[in-house]
């Protein structure tokens, strides 16, 4: 393995610990969402009367892992696999 293809690998494995983070750092979410469900707080008539908490639907986009992290690392991965062969150094043989 060259300098080269070792920058190739660095690089690919920075950008995927890169979207891990930015995965984690927005949940966690298996599936991508377009909003939550936010539970309005009751007073304390509406729990001594039993009532159902309230919820209100907010639009947020929350990333997941499928299908835009797994598409992007699975970029990644694809195009250092290419380069790590494009890079690979040719062994020149002489003739006996």
């Amino acid at each position: 393995m060259n300098k080269k293809q070792k920058y190739v690998i660095v690089a690919a494995l920075a950008l995927i610990a890169i979207a891990l983070v930015v995965w984690v750092a927005n949940g966690g979410e298996i599936l991508s969402k377009d909003g939550v469900w936010i539970e309005q707080p009751l007073s304390d008539l509406d729990k001594a009367l039993g009532q159902q908490p309230k919820l209100d639907f907010t639009e947020q986009f929350i990333l997941g892992l499928f299908p835009h992290t797994a598409v992007f690392v699975s970029a990644v991965v694809f195009v250092s696999a290419i380069l790590f062969f494009i890079l690979k150094t040719k062994k020149i043989q002489e003739p006996k």
